[in-house]
């Protein structure tokens, strides 16, 4: 990530979870979930925290 890039927040299924990753001012931030609905509730949050509209869009899982 680089300064000056938009903050955005996306939630993504990983491994056997979920993972919330989290871009503010150029810098990112993960956060892992055992489940879905915390993952989605946190980044609820963090979007309403950094001022973004919308829910987070869910990421198609890595193959």
């Amino acid at each position: 990530m680089v300064a000056g890039e938009p903050n955005d927040v996306r939630v993504k299924r990983c491994g056997g979870g979920w993972v919330v990753h989290i871009v503010e001012d150029g810098k990112l931030t993960v956060l892992r979930f055992k489940t879905q609905f915390p993952a989605e509730n946190y980044a609820d949050g963090q979007r309403a925290r950094l001022g973004l509209a919308a829910k987070p869009p869910i990421d198609e899982p890595d193959m």
